[in-house]
């Protein structure tokens, strides 16, 4: 039941399809209604059958277990499980729309591990490394520093995407991707444009 329950969530959302799960459930209500029927039978006959009539039973009742589990894998096969527990910031498909095995559904957040995608300029990233701390300002939040860390720098340079503030800065200039940890959970929402201050370790003052 909870895996219908999840299932009728997933159908408010717009997810799935209305037609995909009925029947499903239509088969799995035929094979459960088998199951009762054949225990019931089973009971009536449990005083005084003869061994064959009881085997034959036995025989219904397992067979309708059998089916019984089968929809109930095929039920499981139309629920799509996140591997992470995260909100839904956006939805790729709509009502009635064919997929594949290939095709995206969702995109979900984990919005209590939230990472932040910097732009450092190619010349630069030399003197960078996982580890280096970082401060975060943004404007929504005057006057607050978030402390942070480099997590990850890509392996390949790329066009750039983010605007810089300063227009001295070259457009034209290959960027690396750096990902950015922050240590504790901020108030940002996903797709803030905000300023960062990357500090190799050489620069960072002691204490």
């Amino acid at each position: 039941m909870n895996d219908l329950k999840r299932y009728e969530q997933l159908f408010k959302n717009g997810v799935v399809t209305k037609e995909a799960i009925e029947e499903k459930e239509r088969g799995l209500k035929v094979a459960k209604a088998m199951v009762k029927e054949a225990e019931e039978e089973k009971r009536l006959l449990v005083k005084g059958p003869k061994q064959e009539t009881l085997r034959l039973h036995e025989d219904t009742v397992r067979q309708a277990e059998a089916v019984v589990k089968y929809y109930k894998r095929v039920l499981e096969k139309t629920i799509i499980t996140a591997p992470i527990s995260g909100k839904v910031i956006h939805k790729y498909l709509e009502k009635g729309e064919i997929i594949n095995k290939e095709t995206p559904l969702v995109a979900v957040a984990d919005m209590e591990r939230i990472r932040i995608n910097a732009e450092v300029d190619e010349t630069d990233i030399g003197r960078i490394q996982i580890g280096d701390s970082v401060e975060v300002t943004s404007d929504t939040y005057p006057g607050r520093i978030f402390k942070g860390e480099v997590q990850e720098i890509s392996d390949y340079v790329g066009v750039r995407k983010i605007r810089p503030n300063n227009p001295a800065k070259n457009l034209d200039m290959k960027v690396i991707q750096v990902k950015i940890k922050l240590r504790e959970k901020p108030p940002f929402k996903l797709g803030m444009t905000i300023d960062i201050r990357i500090m190799p370790k050489e620069t960072v003052p002691p204490g």
